[in-house]
């Protein structure tokens, strides 16, 4: 099979454990797009996130898929190709059932820029989420109810808890947040807690690669993604090819149809070398 289109997660995927990316990964990259081939990111990261990684990279060829599908930014060209927000009573009501299931829910500022979140508690136990309040200062804003802090359609509704909790939550979140797509995944910063968003009905990593080869003009058989996590199981398994690191969670190395190297060896430069060079 030829692919036209590479897809690669940052976190756990693209970076290495200590947040770079290897010059045999860059090169990869490179020869791909010297080669013909479209490469993009698809990231749970939104627009502030993913351009602290673009002196990283190459310069991609290919509109950005980010907030897990629900933006497709085309920066080359400075516009936004697809933007979907969550519906405000929606919004509401997800953050009334977490509330419900005893959950602490984070709602994000819409997009395309959404460079804030809002929160109204804080569990000082929970080490994943006050790290990431600690990392996004200036971005995390403290309020007295998070619910008033849905002025306009948000970009998402998430929370941060124990993965073993999560786990048990899953199906009640599916049944009763049905305007949603519920999204999992587990903690880079401690693998002993789970992430969930909530994002707008059908929104998902799968659905972005989905939507960004169409405006190509792609086959999603001629898609190749690469992914560690939870949230990228659905975009593995739309793509043509559909690879884990070998850091992947178990879940996901088992719907993979390759487990490549991990993150901190070359994994991706692997990868596009072995299926779109042929050079392994």
């Amino acid at each position: 099979m030829s692919y036209k289109l590479i897809a690669i997660d940052i976190d756990g995927t693209l970076l290495n454990d200590e947040k770079q990316v290897t010059p045999r990964t860059r090169a990869a990259i490179s020869d791909a797009m010297s080669a013909g081939v479209y490469v993009t990111l698809c990231t749970g990261r939104g627009i502030l996130t993913s351009d602290r990684i673009r002196h990283l990279i190459p310069e991609l060829n290919a509109p950005l898929i980010l907030n897990g599908g629900a933006l497709i930014s085309d920066r080359r060209r400075g516009r936004f190709l697809y933007v979907r927000n969550l519906k405000h009573r929606i919004a509401h009501e997800a953050v009334t059932e977490l509330r419900r299931l005893d959950c602490n829910p984070i709602v994000y500022a819409p997009l395309p820029e959404s460079q804030h979140f809002y929160y109204d508690t804080i569990d000082s136990s929970n080490e994943a989420f006050s790290e990431y309040v600690a990392k996004n200062e200036g971005r995390a804003h403290l309020v007295p109810d998070v619910a008033r802090s849905i002025q306009a359609n948000p970009a998402m509704v998430a929370v941060t808890d124990l993965v073993a909790r999560i786990k048990d939550l899953e199906p009640i979140f599916n049944a009763r947040l049905t305007g949603t797509t519920v999204t999992l995944e587990v903690s880079p910063i401690d693998r002993a807690y789970c992430h969930v968003t909530l994002t707008p009905h059908g929104v998902s990593k799968g659905s972005g690669l989905r939507t960004l080869a169409s405006i190509m003009g792609i086959p999603i058989s001629e898609t190749l993604a690469l992914g560690d996590n939870l949230n990228d199981l659905d975009m593995m398994t739309q793509a043509g090819m559909g690879v884990a690191m070998a850091n992947a969670t178990p879940e996901t190395k088992q719907k993979a149809d390759y487990v490549t190297a991990s993150n901190n060896d070359d994994g991706v430069a692997h990868a596009i070398e072995r299926f779109v060079l042929g050079e392994i």
